[in-house]
């Protein structure tokens, strides 16, 4: 079939657009595509989207560099200029929806085509007829672990007596990605490293007058579910019922995971150039303000003490507008009550030098002139083994130091820091660009199973072929 395209006519021209003269995009569609004379939209993880691109009056020795925002994959990522040329999108995300741009640059001359992803439900399949685990006594269970290409399921049916009882089923693969969950007689959710993380909420009692928890010990088995995506997020579900979605990437891996020392990395981090993910809280008073950064974890999460932005900034010609950078500040009408920071945990081996650098500036309190911005590496087994770095200017400046890991050392946390402020405090934001963890990476090997306290199990299973959804329970109501 012939294949069918957006076409971008005439030169890129970034100042056409500023004076109210865009390309034209001329509209076909396919079914699994969508174009709208000012982008495109493409349905469902995986599947692509296609446009041309005819240039002229461009620099010869200046090739039109194509890329895309977080979510989105081009091919090929340089055309020649003062020619044609096409370019395919895919959309790599699983989220509901994922809204970003195409960027084509040559030298000073860019085009922005707006680009729509759209995810769809996930399958429908019952696991509960093939168990791995049938029930019993057991306080731990490990399989070989190899999921597919499209990702892979976990279910089990547990039942939580009382306080105290426990339930963590787990999975790793080689590339280090991976997690620990828990069940708890009133919670459900994800560790972070060796601690747990906020729980999630349950649906069906967030509501007004609600409490939002989970009734686990109840009495009842109920059945759970976690299907993984190719691109590392998740889907919760307990008994049928939606519960929540999150990226894995979010969050610490178990240390125990870790099964030995690989090659040296030059960027141990995900997501080192804020060009990721990021979420707002979207209500007054933060409406900006990001309630969740990829890869990246937020301290202190309450935006009346500390507030943490992704925005755009320019920092040279080679990291230009399109570049973003993150941002953290106290709130600045009330005294804070701790330290704002994001963080990253990182597995490391132990007795090795690890280097870490990063472009920062700000966090100098205005009226004293002092600092109150840092970025420092500290071990998990210890905060109290450190190495800080105070950041000592407004202007951008590289800022680096090594750390040697001890000797009983299984992860590390990166952080950016600025102190937690006073009512009125006028003080620069504390900003961060381009980091850098360069070090001995870790290998691992792949399992899945579950540990257990006095938890009662009833089936653990698993399918490693796709991330699959449950049949939804449903209550259908006839007035006559």
């Amino acid at each position: 079939m012939k294949r069918k395209y957006v076409k971008v006519i005439a030169a890129v021209i970034g100042m056409a657009i500023m004076n109210g003269h865009p390309l034209t995009l001329n509209a076909k569609s396919k079914k699994n595509r969508t174009a709208t004379p000012t982008g495109i939209t493409i349905h469902g993880y995986g599947e692509t989207a296609s446009f041309s691109v005819d240039s002229k009056n461009l620099r010869t020795d200046e090739p039109i560099q194509v890329s895309a925002t977080h979510g989105f994959e081009v091919s090929p990522h340089e055309i020649s200029p003062n020619g044609k040329g096409s370019v395919t999108v895919k959309l790599v995300s699983s989220k509901r929806q994922t809204d970003g741009k195409v960027i084509l640059r040559s030298g000073d001359t860019r085009y922005y085509v707006d680009v729509k992803g759209e995810g769809k439900d996930l399958p429908v399949k019952d696991l509960s007829a093939t168990p791995v685990y049938k029930g019993g006594g057991q306080d731990s269970f490990e399989k070989e672990f190899s999921p597919s290409k499209n990702g892979y399921t976990i279910e089990f049916k547990v039942a939580i007596p009382a306080d105290g009882n426990e339930f963590n089923p787990f999975a790793i693969n080689a590339d280090g990605q991976g997690f620990k969950s828990y069940v708890t007689s009133t919670a459900f959710g994800l560790c972070h490293s060796t601690s747990k993380a906020d729980g999630f909420k349950n649906p069906s009692t967030n509501v007004t007058g609600g409490r939002g928890k989970f009734y686990n010990n109840d009495g009842k088995a109920h059945i759970y579910r976690i299907a993984v995506m190719p691109d590392n997020r998740a889907f919760f579900y307990r008994d049928g019922i939606a519960v929540d979605t999150v990226r894995l990437h979010d969050y610490g891996l178990q240390p125990e995971f870790a099964s030995g020392n690989g090659d040296i990395k030059e960027n141990l981090l995900k997501n080192p150039g804020f060009e990721g993910e990021f979420e707002v809280f979207g209500v007054k008073n933060a409406e900006d303000v990001a309630k969740g950064i990829e890869g990246w974890y937020i301290d202190i999460h309450d935006y009346w003490c500390s507030q943490q932005f992704i925005v755009p900034e320019e920092i040279d010609q080679a990291i230009g507008v399109d570049n973003h950078v993150a941002q953290i500040k106290p709130y600045m009408w009330a005294n804070g009550w701790g330290n704002g920071n994001i963080n990253q945990i990182v597995d490391v081996a132990p007795n090795e030098t690890y280097t870490l650098t990063a472009l920062v500036k700000g966090g100098i309190r205005e009226k004293e002139g002092t600092l109150a911005g840092s970025m420092f590496i500290e071990e998990m087994q210890n905060r109290e083994k450190r190495v800080k770095v105070d950041i000592a200017s407004d202007s951008w400046e590289t800022y680096s130091l090594d750390y040697t890991t001890s000797s009983d050392c299984k992860q590390i946390r990166v952080v950016f820091q600025t102190e937690s402020g006073k009512w009125g405090e006028h003080r620069s934001p504390l900003e961060v660009d381009n980091v850098k963890l360069t070090g001995v990476s870790r290998q691992y090997t792949p399992k899945i199973g579950f540990t257990n306290q006095d938890a009662q199990v009833e089936y653990f299973t698993f399918d490693t072929t796709g991330a699959y959804a449950p049949a939804s329970p449903e209550i259908t109501v006839n007035i006559n």
